[in-house]
Order: C-alpha cells, then sequence, then structure tokens
C-alpha cells in the first residue's frame, strides 16, 4: 500500500461534531470524521474516522474505517480497519487489513480476506 493509499492521506469531506447527532442512513463520497453520535447505517466512499468520544450504532460500509470511539454493528471496510487503543468495536468486522493497538475491547467475528478475493 502506497503512501497515498493509506487511512491517514484521504481527505475528509464530512463530520458530526461532538455534541451532534445524526439518525438515519448517512451516505458520503470522500472521508467522514465522527465525534458525536449517529444511528443508523453509515457508508463512506473513502476514510471513516470514528473520535474518541464517537459513537455509531449501525452497520457501517468504508473503503477504510479507523475507530477511535466506539462501534456497535457490523464493519465493512474494504481496504484496512484498524482499532485504536480504547475504542470499543462490538459486532462482526469484514476487511483485508487489520489493526488492533493494545487496549481494545472488540467482541465479534472477524472475517479477512485476500486482495481480489469477493467476500463470502
Amino acid at each position: 500500500m502506497g503512501k497515498e493509499d493509506s487511512p491517514r492521506a484521504s481527505s475528509m469531506n464530512s463530520i458530526v461534531g461532538a455534541g451532534s447527532s445524526f439518525t438515519g442512513t448517512l451516505k458520503t463520497e470522500g472521508g467522514l470524521r465522527v465525534d458525536g453520535a449517529v444511528e443508523g447505517q453509515v457508508d463512506v466512499s473513502g476514510t471513516l474516522t470514528v473520535g474518541h468520544d464517537g459513537l455509531i450504532r449501525g452497520d457501517v460500509t468504508a473503503a477504510q474505517a479507523i475507530i477511535g470511539g466506539t462501534v456497535i454493528g457490523t464493519v465493512r471496510a474494504d481496504r484496512q480497519l484498524e482499532l485504536q487503543s480504547g475504542c470499543r468495536m462490538e459486532g462482526d468486522v469484514f476487511t483485508r487489513s487489520l489493526i488492533v493497538e493494545e487496549g481494545v475491547f472488540f467482541e465479534g467475528n472477524c472475517r479477512m480476506r485476500p486482495e481480489g478475493e469477493r467476500e463470502i
């Protein structure tokens, strides 16, 4: 993976700020940062970043995801999923590459697939 393909290289197009909440289906082209609360389906074409105080209750689809807060639901990260220290992940994970830092709470199943292989 080249530097331009790394999760941190994706542009941030939308933000759900601290103290904000959203209910429903949230779809965005590019990147999304969540520091507030989202309840519902989240579909991001770029990088999803969930800040340490961020919360998502619902299924997530993204090219890449960096989770520092809480996600309760299935996460499908096409390229990479990073679970940062202190995060809480409750649900199944589907990804090609998984990074789990020390101090992560993860309850669910993980299914990894090589590049080019389709999800079952």
